[in-house]
């Protein structure tokens, strides 16, 4: 399989994931032929990034899920109820939250060769905050456990993380809803000051060119880990580009992110995930079929050559790296 930007250049491919709707029912089932219909429904609902199957060769890939579908659609379910309470009741419900972060903390797969799969439609804007609120939060727990933070603070923070945008559901406004959402929280004496003021700074950035002018250290580091994960979410599931884009893209704001949290996350979020199309220094071309931990840009890479497939591992190959994605 191949990981590919869904564009009209797929129709006629077969599909190499299922894809699901919010309420875990089937939209297009692994093994589909892509056609020009299908491409536009599944832009429509979200979706950017396919697995497509090519053949038989790529029986050895390993792909994973930070979060198996299953958990995930279960968990969208509690967060839906959460947000339509928030909606009718202006009250957030700490007890299912935290069932949500629990849920996600023990089920997390944390290796190398997990990543955030788009592999679920939106139908409407309280599914599409609910998968995102997801995203951001697994991500987050993974940042905040590569930090070593203990099981209090990864709760603390995952909560924030989950909840960064209960304020749109008031006022989708960027400068309003982080106010809004921390207010909501500190109604309710469940939830730490350090969650509600995680979601009061989340738009904060490092240089100072957040909304409320925080700068450096005064900015909390919770606020931090959670800014850097909703940017990177957003960037590949909205952005359309695949995760070594969305990381240059984050690169490129200097000083506008802490360099702590930054080193943080370029450890734990892989350039180039399994069945990426590559080019190598050498000219070849190869697929990406699997990581190597805590080493985000030097992946294994199978290429093709003289009807043979040779692999090479990049933690080895010191003179070799990757120079082009194939899209």
């Amino acid at each position: 399989m191949r990981l590919a930007i869904l564009t009209e250049a797929l129709q006629g491919k077969i599909l190499g994931n299922t894809v699901y709707n919010e309420n875990g029912i089937l939209f297009l089932k692994e093994g589909a032929v892509l056609t020009s219909s299908a491409i536009k429904r599944l832009q429509n609902m979200g979706i950017n990034t396919v697995y497509i199957k090519e053949d038989e060769e790529n029986d050895d890939m390993v792909i994973q899920e930070a979060l198996e579908i299953q958990v995930k659609l279960k968990l969208i379910k509690l967060l839906k109820e959460v947000f339509n309470d928030v909606k009718t009741k202006n009250y957030v419900d700490y007890d299912k939250c935290y069932e949500i972060v629990d849920t996600i903390i023990k089920s997390i797969n944390l290796s190398e060769n997990a990543m955030l799969i788009n592999n679920l439609t939106k139908s409407d804007f309280i599914s599409d905050l609910c998968i995102h609120s997801i995203d951001v939060a697994t991500l987050s727990i993974i940042i905040g456990t590569y930090k070593k933070y203990d099981i209090k603070k990864i709760i603390n923070l995952a909560l924030a993380a989950l909840l960064h945008d209960v304020g749109k559901l008031l006022d989708n406004n960027k400068e309003h809803h982080a106010i809004l959402g921390y207010n909501l929280l500190k109604q309710n004496t469940m939830f730490k000051a350090t969650t509600f003021s995680a979601v009061y700074q989340h738009h904060e950035m490092y240089d100072g060119s957040g909304p409320l002018g925080l700068k450096g250290e005064n900015i909390f580091e919770f606020a931090k880990i959670i800014n850097i994960s909703d940017l990177y979410v957003n960037l590949i599931k909205q952005d359309n580009i695949l995760p070594h884009e969305a990381i240059e893209r984050i690169t490129a704001l200097g000083n506008k992110i802490d360099p702590e949290i930054y080193r943080d996350f370029i450890s734990t979020v892989y350039c180039y995930p399994n069945g990426t199309r590559v080019i190598l220094n050498n000219g070849q071309e190869g697929v990406v079929i699997a990581q190597n931990k805590n080493l985000t840009t030097r992946p294994i890479v199978r290429v093709k050559e003289n009807g043979k497939y040779n692999y090479y591992n990049l933690q080895k190959e010191l003179t070799l790296f990757i120079e082009k994605v194939i899209l």
